[in-house]
């Protein structure tokens, strides 16, 4: 009886286990079938575009992520995109799990990549920086301290166990490829009615916003008010200059020619060095600081024997290229360059001028190489081109001093060269070569951070002024251009500023001009000074980048191409033009964020005049 007993438990015991295994393949199959494999994928994707939506908050967090509520079309369209994706990967690989794979880490990487810069610049990360993923990627893990809070570990691990999930569940390919064809093709189709139609309405992304708005009105708010895949697909557009109302090439023709091309006279070709200092700024402009040590005793030295007065750059703690490439092209926004254009460059080249210049860092950086070329540069040097470089400003201004020695004599010479001594980030952990400023009410790390990066623009400015003493007494004429591009990074959400209690906020005048100014002095040898009838010296105003080599040519009393001159009639109606905040300074006064009358007239004749000069290919030839 008893053995009867434990083989009828046996026999229950194996029927419930092949009844659990007769359900569990039932399940399977069901959650293998088509219409569930399609809904694990829309589900995924909506959950990926709401972890991009809590990664585009940043450090405004759960207030900001969930005033996305408030706006259903918003949702939606920050929804919409990831799940068409992985519809559209799906019918294109036939595997759910590659499907979503593919399109999570890619949604999610970049709104990860916009999490940390906000960060650390405090700039959302759009279309255009897409091409300087990399430059991001080696800058901030070497230079920057990134927290890595709950949400990014989420989006990994969302990743990880939804990508594990559909590989073990989801059910076979959806179909052959005839019935794969047409559904990646309906996708395709979709896709673009949608980016054509609702992802470049501006009307609609002006009306659908979250209502937690920053305090500030910038574009970066702009930007994470609307999560992160709905305004990042629309600054797609943003990558390619916009053709302006009116623009026909005999529009910007005619308006061109209202203006006279002029040439250099020989006997004024003056050799020109100018030289961009990385995060260099007068931080003794800041009352709020007492210095111990007079860091930029040089600077002021230079400046009584120079031409002086500040850029109101476009950028905060990054973004170099912006100064560099509006002061060399003219241009009031930045472009990328990729194709051969007209510039200033060139203008000097058309004039007989040999152009090289330095940077010790990589020539991949932001594309510098390419990008110098199509400038117009004879010769463009980088650290691994000599094999006793380093980055230090000992050596960086000794290499622009022996490079000028050693140039060709019989042309005309034009140099253009940047450090990088000075790039962020600065070590918080201790004081590295002492202290320059008191420490009043600093906490320990904005302290150091603060004195280490004095460490650098005092060794900096004592240098310079030992550069430029090197050709005082040259028979040779030049003419030196010393600036800087941004302000320094100090700190996570601008921390060590904040220690200061200095006013950052663009919506204040105050505030404005705190975070976008910096230096810069002009400079002559007597030399240059007696060539070109001018002493050098003297207020020479404050303006944007796309106006430094106006200011230059006035100085040395050239007229320059006819961009050049429609710039100065620009100039004259505002020499502000800032595109972060869209502030305009109209006769150097106030700050607007519109122009009017003649104004914005001429102001919308100059960008049909601009659009013209950026889209010249090399075999339309360049101005003369």
């Amino acid at each position: 009886m008893k053995a009867m007993a434990v083989t009828a438990e046996r026999t229950a015991a194996n029927a419930t286990a092949r009844a659990r295994v007769r359900v569990r393949e039932k399940l399977e199959r069901a959650v293998r079938s088509a219409p569930l494999t399609y809904a694990a994928l829309i589900f995924s994707g909506a959950v990926v575009g709401l972890i991009s939506m809590l990664l585009a908050a940043a450090d405004y967090g759960t207030p900001m992520f969930l005033s996305y509520f408030s706006s259903f079309p918003l949702v939606v369209l920050n929804l919409v995109p990831p799940v068409l994706l992985m519809l559209l990967a799906y019918f294109v690989t036939g595997r759910a799990w590659a499907a979503f794979l593919s399109v999570s880490l890619i949604v999610l990487t970049l709104a990860c990549v916009h999490f940390f810069r906000m960060q650390v610049l405090g700039d959302a990360f759009v279309a255009a920086n897409i091409t300087l993923a990399r430059e991001a990627g080696m800058t901030f893990s070497r230079a920057y301290t990134l927290r890595v809070d709950w949400r990014v570990w989420a989006a990994g691990a969302f990743i990880v166990s939804a990508a594990a999930a559909l590989g073990k569940f989801a059910g076979r390919p959806p179909g052959r490829w005839f019935v794969r064809l047409p559904g990646a093709a309906l996708a395709v189709a979709a896709s673009f009615a949608l980016y054509t139609g609702a992802y470049t309405d501006l009307s609609l992304y002006e009306q659908t916003q979250g209502r937690y708005i920053p305090d500030e009105d910038t574009h970066t708010s702009d930007f994470i008010s609307r999560g992160f895949v709905y305004p990042f697909i629309y600054s797609v557009q943003d990558i390619f200059p916009k053709m302006p109302e009116r623009y026909t090439p005999q529009t910007a023709n005619w308006l061109l020619g209202a203006y006279e091309y002029d040439t250099i006279p020989d006997g004024e070709k003056v050799d020109i060095i100018s030289v961009m200092l990385e995060s260099y700024c007068d931080m003794s402009a800041f009352d709020e600081l007492d210095f111990t040590v007079d860091v930029y005793a040089g600077l002021r030295k230079l400046q009584r024997e120079s031409v002086r007065g500040r850029l109101i750059d476009n950028i905060f703690a990054g973004g170099t290229i912006d100064t560099e490439r509006l002061f060399l092209t003219g241009y009031t926004s930045l472009n990328t360059h990729a194709d051969s254009t007209d510039s200033y460059l060139r203008y000097l080249k058309d004039q007989g001028y040999a152009a090289e210049g330095f940077h010790p860092g990589d020539r991949w950086f932001y594309d510098r190489e390419e990008v110098h070329e199509a400038l117009g540069f004879d010769e463009y040097y980088f650290i691994d081109d000599f094999e006793d470089a380093d980055q230090s400003d000992a050596y960086f201004f000794d290499k622009i001093a022996r490079m000028y020695e050693s140039r060709d004599r019989g042309r005309p010479y034009f140099s253009h060269s940047l450090s990088i001594q000075n790039h962020g980030a600065y070590d918080d952990a201790a004081l590295v070569n002492g202290a320059y400023v008191e420490r009043g009410e600093l906490t320990e790390p904005a302290y150091n951070m603060l004195n280490n990066y004095l460490a650098g623009i005092y060794d900096t400015t004592q240098r310079l002024d030992g550069f430029i003493g090197g050709f005082r007494d040259s028979p040779d004429p030049v003419v030196v251009l010393i600036y800087g591009d941004h302000k320094p990074w100090l700190g996570n959400s601008e921390s060590v500023y904040a220690e200061i209690g200095v006013n950052l906020d663009p919506e204040t005048e105050e505030g404005f001009y705190n975070r976008y100014t910096t230096p810069y002095i002009i400079w002559a040898n007597d030399a240059a000074k007696a060539v070109l009838g001018n002493d050098f010296t003297g207020e020479g105003g404050d303006f944007s980048p796309c106006f430094l080599m106006n200011k230059l040519f006035e100085l040395c009393s050239w007229g320059g191409d006819r961009y050049m001159k429609a710039s100065n009639a620009l100039m004259a109606y505002t020499d502000v033009i800032n595109t972060p905040t869209g502030y305009f300074r109209p006769g150097g006064g106030a700050l607007t964020d519109t122009l009017t009358g003649s104004a914005a007239e001429f102001y919308s004749n100059f960008r049909i005049m601009e659009y013209h000069r950026r889209i010249k290919s090399e075999k339309e030839g360049h101005e003369e």
